[in-house]
């Protein structure tokens, strides 16, 4: 796939595959890269193409360094500093829209020098006396104060 990069805008690479489904693929990433503010360019890549193989022709084709890419069978993110065969990230997961968004997000993320969305590595669930759940949302709110950097206090119960 020859691309002129003189001719694209300054953006992430988003090149496809077309297949069944790859729309609603698409939609998730474009809003993740849209929330952070970033343009992107929608190229159309070799059918049956891999993921990696997508992502690098697009980082290759985008000025800002940054291609998305999305198959059939998979997503990634590559950087153009990068190998060709070593991409920064993939997911065998192409159904869960939280995941597309979420590369979206990182493409984004990694043109604006900023650390990278993780999933949640723990779920809170209301199943449970009313001391467990006290202390999962006493764990979840100092989470967020760390985070954000505010209050050093204990949480106290109401």
């Amino acid at each position: 796939m020859p691309i002129d990069n003189m001719m694209i805008k300054p953006s992430i690479v988003i090149c496809v595959a077309e297949h069944d489904g790859y729309e609603r693929k698409i939609r998730e990433i474009q809003a993740g890269i849209e929330e952070e503010g970033i343009p992107y360019t929608l190229l159309q890549g070799d059918e049956g193409c891999e993921a990696v193989t997508l992502a690098w022709q697009g980082a290759a084709a985008s000025q800002l360094g940054v291609g998305l890419g999305v198959s059939l069978t998979g997503l990634c993110i590559h950087y153009h500093k990068l190998a060709a065969p070593k991409p920064l990230f993939t997911s065998a997961d192409t159904v869960n829209p939280g995941t597309l968004r979420q590369f979206g997000y990182n493409a984004a993320r990694l043109v604006k020098g900023l650390p990278f969305k993780e999933k949640l590595e723990r779920s809170f669930t209301i199943e449970g006396n009313e001391e467990q759940l006290f202390e999962q949302i006493q764990v979840l709110v100092k989470k967020i104060l760390q985070e954000n950097g505010q209050g050093h206090r204990e949480v106290s119960r109401w």
